[in-house]
């Protein structure tokens, strides 16, 4: 992972980048469309957290559809949620030149005044924010859930085929309402000594219509957190991304495309049943690289389904950490296989178990444990 590497051994890395980048062109007409406009006519691409320098589907496909009406792309980078804003603006103008070195590149920080923000964001082809912590984008941008001066570029951005693009905190501020902080048992309502129960949510900044979006999802088993936001929002889709993992999301197709080899997970909860703090018939389907799945076409509310009467195969839980194998993530894909067993997880004060669904899915049911 570049970002914990020794700094020439990062440079050398980057430099590498660079010279494939010279070589090959960083413009690419695969973000070009035609035909009319429309409200929603941009992309996202929503990125979980953790995005190593060296994640080219992810930068490869930000270029091309940067470039897609601005040869070199100009590019707005928004610093707002970050601690650090020089070390994350350097940071991130490093690995993106990597990849396309004619890039035009500005930063826009919390202390860039209004006027010249929405200056650099009109003339933009893209943008891209850092992580940190979500509240203070919502803060600057979107006081009390109503659109500031940048926000309302931000969506002439979007409006003209640009591209937002997002991790981490980047990630969590792209739907409304957003997750402001809290874990999976606290917004489950499973009581612990001094938690604040049931799901911290608030206004976001409203790019994503249709689904609510997490971040870091398997690495700190956020879906109990993901069902809990949209049981109480009202929404019915979420899309919980995954650590050096993204999805794009084209807004005038209302689809979204899973980018990276690292996966995310759809979270329908249109059928969910609920008897105390249980939690059933909650849909799952992994989205893997390459998986196009639409989120605007007319979902029928499943049926409840039963449980299988065997004995579910429990998957030991493992330290978060970006590892292909953890728990949360291994518990969705064994569960959505045709013919498997029901997959079991005991979490913090909670546990989901899960099965196929027979149609490339799964059916999860979250519950208190009895003796946590």
């Amino acid at each position: 992972m570049l970002p914990g590497m020794p700094y020439p051994t990062r440079a050398l890395v980057l430099a590498l980048l660079v010279l494939v980048s010279l070589l090959t062109g960083c413009s690419s007409d695969g973000g070009r469309r035609s035909g009319p406009g429309s409200e929603f006519a941009g992309h996202l691409l929503i990125i979980g957290g953790g995005l190593d320098d060296d994640t080219r589907p992810v930068y490869e496909r930000f270029i091309a559809l940067a470039s897609a009406h601005s040869s070199p792309p100009s590019i707005v980078i928004a610093t707002a949620a970050s601690g650090d804003q020089e070390v994350n603006a350097t940071g991130k103008i490093e690995a993106i030149r990597a990849y396309c070195p004619a890039a035009r590149i500005e930063v826009i920080k919390r202390e860039t005044p209004a006027a010249d923000a929405v200056a650099l964001i009109d003339r933009a082809s893209a943008m891209f924010f850092t992580g940190g912590d979500q509240k203070r984008i919502t803060a600057l941008y979107r006081p009390d859930g109503a659109d500031g001066l940048e926000a309302v570029a931000m969506r002439r951005l979007l409006a003209r085929g640009g591209v937002i693009a997002g991790t981490s905190a980047g990630d969590a501020m792209m739907s409304n309402p957003m997750f402001l902080t809290g874990r999976s048992a606290d917004a489950l309502g499973i009581a612990r000594d001094g938690a604040t129960l049931g799901p911290q949510i608030g206004p976001g900044m409203a790019f994503l219509p249709w689904a609510m979006t997490e971040s870091h999802f398997f690495e700190r088993n956020r879906f109990g957190r993901l069902v809990a936001g949209l049981e109480a929002s009202g929404r019915r889709l979420g899309i919980g991304v995954g650590e050096d993992a993204a999805v794009e999301v084209d807004l005038a197709r209302g689809e979204v495309v899973g980018l990276t080899v690292s996966d995310s997970l759809l979270v329908d909860v249109g059928g969910l049943q609920r008897r105390g703090l249980t939690r059933s018939n909650i849909r799952t389907q992994v989205i893997r690289q390459g998986m196009r799945v639409r989120l605007t076409e007319n979902r029928t509310i499943p049926t409840p389904a039963a449980a299988p009467t065997h004995k579910p195969v429990e998957i030991p839980a493992v330290e978060a950490g970006q590892n292909r194998q953890l728990a949360s993530w291994r518990f969705f894909l064994n569960a959505q296989q045709p013919g498997a067993p029901a997959q079991l997880l005991k979490l913090d004060g909670y546990e989901q178990e899960a099965w196929s669904d027979g149609r490339g899915g799964a059916i999860v049911e979250i519950r208190p444990l009895l003796n946590p």
